[in-house]
């Protein structure tokens, strides 16, 4: 039995820098069984899934994330919807989608949702750019921040550094590591536990201590939709103004279903309504 995934957070306090590991074993075997996608479709997913995910880091309790991924060549849609809490829920359409891109050209909406407040959107172009350089633009000029994703071939984990600021500006010499020198030097680290694929807890931060790296803590991430036939009935009833005549077009009965989660609902007239 798969163990929960994680994300997990360590420090490289001496060299300035926070590494956080995406152990994504399980998420991706939920997400096989949600969409069960075709051909080389699945790996392109897949990838995106566990580049985005660690991006769970930067945000705040009630805070969360929708990553919308508008490609025109080749034609697909992705969106990625998270929350501080790891709740997470994807698709990818359309669900025949069975190509695996080098590079693609389109656009992504990054939308940050703070309860209360209006959300923070923005708006990247995309110019046939590799999965790993959609992922590191959106962390560059979305969250403006100097990171980086790798995401490993060989297990479905993934590991995001993040360059500290400098303690104190006036000590800044020109002997610090870059964020691309120190990712370079720890590659083939990262690649062995990639290789090992560890999911335990304990396990894992035992490998990445190893590394000099002090252990701040990690958070569940797991496939949630949040769906229910409540929400459909109010989102129809929204779409259509309460025109439910047009909406049922004399059929007895809608059968709708979550491009999320493909769960299935049964909606009534009488459900929309309102007479149950």
């Amino acid at each position: 039995m798969l163990a929960n995934s994680r994300l997990y957070s360590f420090l490289d306090h001496k060299n300035g820098f926070n590494v956080h590991f995406f152990e994504g074993q399980k998420l991706i075997h939920d997400l096989i069984l949600k969409h069960p996608l075709q051909g080389s479709g699945f790996p392109y997913f897949r990838d995106m899934v566990l580049g985005l995910m660690p991006i769970i880091h930067f945000l705040k309790p009630l805070e969360s994330l929708g990553v919308y991924i508008d490609s025109e060549d080749p034609y697909f849609r992705l969106k990625i919807e998270t929350n501080n809490a790891g709740h997470t829920r994807m698709l990818l359409l359309p669900e025949d989608f069975s190509q695996f891109p080098h590079s693609l050209t389109g656009k992504v909406r990054v939308s940050k949702i703070v309860q209360g407040k209006n959300p923070y959107t923005s708006f990247l172009d995309l110019e046939d750019l590799t999965t790993k350089d959609v992922i590191n633009k959106i962390l560059n000029e979305s969250y403006q921040v100097p990171a980086k994703v790798t995401v490993s071939e060989i297990s479905d984990q993934s590991i995001m550094v993040t360059k500290l600021p400098a303690l104190n500006v006036n000590k800044i010499t020109d002997d610090q590591v870059s964020l691309n020198e120190y990712i370079t030097k720890k590659a083939l680290k990262f690649h062995d536990i990639f290789e090992e694929a560890p999911n335990d807890i304990e396990k894992i931060v035992q490998q990445f201590e190893k590394l000099d790296l002090a252990y701040l803590g990690s958070k569940q991430v797991d496939f949630f939709c949040p769906c229910s036939k409540e929400r459909i009935v109010e989102n129809l009833k929204n779409m259509y103004n309460n025109n439910i005549d047009e909406l049922m077009a004399g059929e007895p009965h809608l059968d709708v279903k979550c491009d999320y989660c493909n769960a299935k609902y049964v909606v009534l007239e009488s459900d929309l309504k309102g007479l149950n």
